[in-house]
Order: structure tokens, then C-alpha cells, then sequence
């Protein structure tokens, strides 16, 4: 066990990669491709700098618009985020948009027709400086199913206590709990539809019943639906968030 917990350590080292924007993408006719659930990361040099990107949809589903900027302060940053969609040109969605570290941006985007959608990322028009960190944009359609494995890695929670090893096939997803402090370790079972895997407590003491809901490719949060410590205490906490969980190591 102890092994175990050294070889996830070391791998904390290790940067998640997104996809880069391509300089230069400041029109519509450059505008680099966006992929469904995965995060593209971009940064702005000056006033003049757009940037654009395309999402191409084959059904009319609501976009779920993660934006992030790990390295802001609370409101210390902002940037335009505009959506034009395919059919008439029309802006459906247009924000001045401040995420910063641990506070990414959440929106969720109607739209009522399918194809080619446009987004670009901007100064906000008036603004004395432009951010010069790096953002991270995310678009996931509603019902959008990721292959079996986008997740699988080692993760860690926000609060330091445990790192989990995801594995997950077409037979199921599994889930290790692995404590930081060597404790007892536990094991869940399940599946996942969309992005959200409803798994049960194999290994370890106690039981549960566990939610993930995968709010990106590289973010998870945590809920349990049910909870019984080895002494039988109820321990579910009312569904409330236990954890959000970031990938550190991709499989």
C-alpha cells in the first residue's frame, strides 16, 4: 500500500494536457476546432486578438459552457465569451466572463438548431488591460456520451485526502479509493451514461453508494446516495458535495 500511495505521488508531477489554440485564429474562416467535452486551452496577446473556434453538432442539444482560468484572482480577469449559431448567424450567448482558480465559470447554453457554431473569445470592449493568463474553454452538448476510458487516470480531491485510479471498459467503470494516509482502502463498481456514473461500494468497510458527475474531462464531483459507516452510522451527508476531484495522471 505504502508503495502504491509513493508511485501516485510521483505522478502529481505530471500536467494534464488539453488541447492549444493555433495562432493565428482570429476569424471565423481560421478558427481552430473544438471538440465535444474537451477542454481547449488559448490566451489573448492584446486588444486585437480574437479568438475563434468551431463546434460542429449533429443534433439540437443544450451546451453545458465550462470556462476556467486556473491562474486568476478572484476578479481579476475577464474575457468576452460570445456563441453565434449556424443557421441565421445570430449571437445566442454573449458574457463577460471572470473565472479564477477553483471558481471556473458554469453556463448552460440553449440551442434549437444543429451544425457549425461559432465561438470566440475576446477583450471585454473598454477594459484598461487584457488578461494575459491562459483560459480554458469547454463546450459539452447536453447528451453527449464520451467513449468508454475518457476518464481514466489517477485523480485527487480537493481536499487532500485520497487519490482515485479510474478504470473504466465497456464492462463497467471502477473506482479506487486510495487514502493518502494508508488507511483502509475502497473499491466502487458501476457505469456511467453522459456524465454521470452511479457506482456501489465493492470493497472496504462500511458500504455506499456512490454519484460521479463529470462536470469536464478533467473535473469530477462527488456525492454519495447512500452511506453506512463499519458501525452502521449513516454517513451520506444528504447528498451534499463531498469532493471535486482533478485529474493529475492521464492512463
Amino acid at each position: 500500500m505504502k508503495k502504491l500511495i509513493v508511485v501516485l505521488m510521483m505522478v502529481l508531477h505530471f500536467k494534464v494536457i488539453a488541447d492549444s489554440e493555433s495562432e493565428n485564429n482570429n476569424s471565423e474562416t481560421s478558427a481552430d476546432t473544438l471538440s465535444s467535452g474537451v477542454a481547449m486551452a488559448g490566451r489573448l496577446s492584446n486588444q486585437d486578438d480574437w479568438d475563434y473556434f468551431k463546434l460542429d453538432v449533429s443534433s439540437t442539444e443544450n451546451f453545458n459552457l465550462l470556462f476556467e482560468s486556473p491562474n486568476s484572482k478572484t476578479g481579476e480577469n475577464q474575457w468576452l465569451v460570445a456563441i453565434q449559431e449556424p443557421r441565421n448567424n445570430y449571437i445566442i450567448f454573449q458574457e463577460a466572463l471572470s473565472p479564477s482558480d477553483g471558481n471556473p465559470v458554469d453556463r448552460t447554453i440553449s440551442v434549437e438548431d444543429n451544425g457549425t457554431f461559432i465561438v470566440f473569445i475576446a477583450p471585454v470592449l473598454g477594459a484598461t488591460a487584457v488578461p494575459s493568463v491562459q483560459y480554458k474553454l469547454t463546450i459539452t452538448p447536453k447528451n453527449f456520451q464520451t467513449p468508454p476510458g475518457t476518464h481514466n487516470g489517477v485523480w485527487q480531491d480537493d481536499k487532500g485526502l485520497s487519490f482515485y485510479s479510474l478504470h473504466e471498459s465497456l464492462e463497467g467503470l471502477l473506482y479506487l479509493e486510495l487514502k493518502q494516509d494508508g488507511t483502509a482502502w475502497k473499491a466502487y463498481y458501476g457505469g456511467r451514461i453522459g456524465n454521470k456514473a452511479t457506482l456501489e461500494q465493492v470493497i472496504g468497510p462500511g458500504s455506499a453508494s456512490l454519484d460521479l458527475t463529470f462536470i469536464s474531462e478533467e473535473k469530477v464531483e462527488a456525492r454519495y446516495r447512500a452511506c453506512l459507516t463499519s458501525a452502521g452510522k449513516n454517513c451520506d451527508a444528504n447528498g451534499q458535495l463531498l469532493y471535486t476531484g482533478s485529474r493529475v495522471f492521464r492512463q
